[in-house]
């Protein structure tokens, strides 16, 4: 068994992959399809058997790898070819990369998480997945003030050669990745669309600046419309590619909570700007904060508590810190620091955010890395809430039970309902309505 993966080819778009690059690619369309192989248990056969390929060769064998045989039954089945060859069949004319669990380009930080995706879409500089990462998430309904910030903490770390990651929605996933594209760390935007799909569509412009001199990421098949059970989703993998999370802004329910959950429980550090006391904004930040999560008031903060793991990749950031600190003292001496601009506690009608222009008013902004989603909901929703309702709190098992689905299944459904703050979950793996 392995945590590393073995030698292997480059990751290549589908047109230039040889034989054996296909033949993985599509074992790993095969787990990804299977009915009943969720995230995790593909990981367990993909760390046991080293590939996809492998791990369909030995599928006789998956009890070994704590995978439930009657799952190997049912890739015997085939049940899971159409969906499969419809991935296959609209990868052929993508120019995106799809880069593999098992090929030397697929993250070292994410390759270990136990919900690992089996395979990337990439479109864009790939290089930047072997860098050191910070995210910086935040409300799409972000203020002046935290959008300025956004820029400021994401500019600083990509211009230490620390790329930015976040997931490309307006308010602070946009000001963090255009104050990042054009410094030598650049950016990662992950998606919670297809690759092919910029959403929202205002944002398209932004999509074709992140493909020329940043990286898109998304684990979805191409053509994969706005779900909002997606959205959740992809947060483990923003989280997942980097070393730490920075919290600029976030309400009192924000999604935001979840996803910095996700984080720690990933043993990633969590960061949180804690904001103006008056701030409606802030208070998520705050709710951090008392959770454990560190404050921080300037990226330095940050370089300074990431200084062992950033040698890790490379990145002395001793002198770093003491070039910054310096700034930041001769800054504040003239009056001109950021916590003089940005910090100040300002009346609550300050805290209105923009309105995002929406291009052509088609379309409300998507969800950031953290917060709710406008996109469509998903079926499984609407019968879930009466479920709780009417039978009082469930296991995951038993909600699965009936209504006929994998917890795998139901996992971003559920964690989309926690999201949105119409269910609550209960030690143990039980769900209750609010």
């Amino acid at each position: 068994m392995t945590d590393q993966a073995p030698a292997a080819p480059l990751s290549a778009r589908w047109t230039d992959m040889d034989d054996r690059a296909r033949r993985e690619y599509w074992a790993g369309l095969a787990l990804r399809h299977c009915r009943g192989l969720g995230a995790r248990s593909c990981y367990r056969l993909l760390r046991h058997f080293g590939s996809a390929f492998a791990a369909l060769e030995g599928r006789e064998r998956w009890a070994d790898a704590g995978v439930d045989k009657g799952k190997a039954a049912e890739l015997s089945t085939g049940s899971w070819r159409v969906t499969a060859r419809a991935e296959w069949d609209a990868v052929r004319d993508l120019d995106a990369v799809v880069v593999q669990w098992h090929e030397a380009a697929y993250p070292a930080l994410l390759r270990t998480l136990p919900d690992a995706p089996v395979l990337l879409y990439c479109l864009g500089d790939l290089s930047l997945l072997a860098n050191p990462a910070v995210a910086v998430i935040g409300s799409r309904k972000a203020t002046p003030r935290g959008q300025a910030l956004a820029g400021h903490m994401a500019g600083a770390f990509a211009s230490w050669g620390i790329t930015v990651v976040s997931g490309m929605a307006w308010g602070i996933d946009k000001a963090a990745h255009e104050a990042a594209l054009s410094r030598t760390g650049s950016s990662i935007a992950v998606l919670g669309t297809g690759i092919d799909v910029p959403y929202p569509r205002a944002n398209t412009r932004l999509y074709d600046r992140m493909a020329a001199k940043g990286l898109l990421v998304s684990e979805f098949a191409p053509g994969t419309p706005a779900l909002r059970e997606n959205f959740p989703v992809r947060n483990r993998i923003i989280s997942g590619l980097s070393l730490g999370v920075v919290v600029v802004e976030a309400a009192s329910r924000s999604g935001t909570l979840i996803t910095s959950r996700l984080a720690l429980e990933q043993g990633r550090e969590v960061y949180a700007v804690p904001g103006a006391a008056l701030s409606g904004q802030s208070l998520g930040c705050q709710e951090l904060v008392r959770q454990g999560a560190k404050p921080v008031f300037a990226p330095e903060d940050v370089l300074e508590d990431l200084a062992g793991p950033l040698r890790d990749f490379g990145v002395q950031a001793d002198h770093l810190t003491r070039e910054a600190a310096e700034r930041r003292r001769r800054a504040e001496a003239e009056g001109t620091g950021l916590s003089r601009t940005l910090f100040a506690c300002m009346p609550p009608e300050t805290d209105t955010p923009p309105k995002a222009d929406s291009g052509n008013g088609e379309e409300r902004p998507t969800q950031g890395a953290g917060d709710t989603d406008t996109a469509a909901a998903s079926p499984a929703q609407d019968t879930i809430i009466p479920l709780l309702r009417e039978q009082g709190p469930l296991h995951v098992d038993a909600l699965g039970a009936a209504l006929g689905r994998s917890p795998a299944e139901l996992a971003p459904v559920l964690l989309g309902l926690e999201i949105m703050g119409r269910i609550r979950r209960l030690p143990g793996a039980r769900y209750e309505a609010v």
